[in-house]
């Protein structure tokens, strides 16, 4: 194979691969679930034999296969929950209460430090600030903090100046509900709309 010929077949396999999983629909490695990241080294692999003597259009088929596959989970994710758990998983209670949920993290195989690491870098200074933490399916720590730990927001002042200054005129808010008890009952919320539960 002369080197030219080599080139462009890895400049056009490396176009085609970045366009398909562009097509995928994933920004990045941490953000993906486990049937992505399956399909994105599957498809790693198959552009690769190219190289081998598979051939560009076989290599570039494959992949558009897979990706259609992908595709195909995806849909039946959003459409039936028990698929979606299945093919997905979900989000695993690590910490309850300040305090750590040691039967979870044996199951993830996750220490004290991984979960301190993770907190760390989202601010979180003590775990008994912590009211709930969950793995995700991707992988990333789901924080709920304690009601005292909580940034102050624009509602918070909201509520202080009509506690203070009852003459003030505030805009009505909507009813707040918490995505949180979802997860530490490991059960799907109602206030979602039919498939996308």
């Amino acid at each position: 194979m002369k080197w030219s010929t080599l080139i462009w077949d890895a400049i056009l396999i490396a176009s085609a691969g970045t366009l398909l999983l562009r097509i995928g629909g994933r920004k990045s490695i941490s953000q993906m679930t486990t049937p992505q990241i399956a399909m994105v080294l599957i498809i790693g692999s198959v552009l690769g034999s190219d190289l081998a003597g598979n051939g560009v259009g076989h290599s570039i088929l494959a992949t558009g296969i897979f990706l259609a596959f992908l595709g195909a989970i995806e849909w039946v994710s959003l459409n039936w929950n028990r698929a979606e758990r299945i093919l997905k998983g979900r989000a695993i209670p690590v910490i309850a209460d300040g305090k750590y949920l040691p039967e979870n993290m044996k199951r993830l195989r996750m220490t004290t430090n991984d979960i301190e690491k993770r907190m760390r870098m989202v601010g979180i200074h003590s775990l008994e600030e912590v009211k709930s933490g969950t793995i995700e399916n991707n992988g990333e720590l789901g924080i709920e903090l304690q009601p005292y730990a909580k940034h102050i927001t624009r509602g918070d002042l909201e509520e202080l100046l009509k506690a203070y200054f009852p003459q003030v005129t505030l805009p009505e808010r909507p009813h707040e509900t918490s995505i949180f008890p979802d997860v530490g009952a490991l059960s799907q919320s109602e206030e979602a709309p039919g498939q996308l539960q």
